[in-house]
């Protein structure tokens, strides 16, 4: 698809993902920089709780950038009666993907993917908004010779901070905190736990909670009795920091893990 569309601060100049919520194109702006056309499709404009959540997204990546490890915003409208969002276009892959490739960069730079993901976080927290769906496929990753860099995406879910009940549980299951299951009030500690499957599979190639159907892996990340096997009994290159660290996030009652994202962070930058 080609297309002169100026109004929208941008020409797209072909295809890059559709998801089941919205479809990308790649674009260049009136500079000729490279970057991302995103916008609701048009069978979700009528399904309201899709529809209202990419606004609501489009207005928080807004507000939390620009920063260097999030996916900038440059302008967000919309066409007719579907909206939109200018985003920076990022020349990698997810960090799902990279696993699945089981990139070398995996082994060599975990723990830094880990510090910038934190960082990412640790501001958005502190502009009073939290995730909801934490996990690799929200996370670009940009190799730079011998470094990397990580920024962090898809705000859909997002929300702001207030610890709050929902009437449904929102996120991917797999990475779901406890609260967000019970849907008891849910608040920036849902992030930490999700953080920390994150990084538990990141550093071990496994998940702390798995089962046999749905039911079962619902049970066992809520359940104070299914205690997840110690990272470092699967990697055995891992220190007891990092295995009590991600431990810790993985503690069933938001209370008992890291306070917030910054004490997080600030741990990580020790280890």
């Amino acid at each position: 698809m080609t297309s002169g569309n100026h109004d929208i601060g941008c020409t797209i100049i072909g295809d890059l993902h559709v998801g089941g919520m919205a479809r990308l194109y790649l674009a260049v702006d009136e500079h000729g920089t490279r970057v991302v056309f995103r916008e609701l499709l048009p069978r979700n404009i009528f399904r309201f709780t899709l529809h209202r959540g990419f606004v609501n997204g489009t207005r928080i990546r807004e507000r939390i950038t620009p920063h260097p490890n999030i996916v900038d915003s440059f302008r967000h409208g919309r066409r007719g009666m579907v909206p939109y969002e200018v985003i920076e276009h990022v020349p990698g892959l997810s960090l799902r993907r990279l696993m699945q490739q089981k990139d070398p960069c995996i082994k060599t730079h975990g723990l830094e993917i880990l510090r910038q993901a934190a960082t990412a976080l640790a501001h958005m927290h502190g502009k009073g908004y939290i995730h909801l769906d934490i996990k690799p496929e929200n996370f670009l990753v940009i190799k730079q010779e011998e470094d990397i860099l990580i920024k962090l995406t898809d705000f859909d879910l997002s929300r702001d901070a207030t610890p709050r009940r929902t009437r449904r549980p929102s996120g991917t299951v797999a990475y779901m905190a406890p609260e967000q299951i019970r849907r008891t009030p849910v608040g920036p500690q849902a992030d930490i736990f999700a953080f920390g499957i994150m990084a538990y599979q990141l550093l071990t190639g496994k998940m702390p909670f798995v089962g046999k159907h749905e039911k079962q892996l619902r049970w066992r990340q809520c359940s104070e009795k299914f205690i997840p096997k110690h990272p470092a009994d699967i990697n055995p290159d891992l220190t007891p920091r990092i295995d009590e660290m991600i431990l810790r996030c993985l503690e069933k009652r938001p209370e008992k893990r890291y306070p917030d994202m910054k004490s997080l962070r600030e741990e990580l930058s020790h280890l």
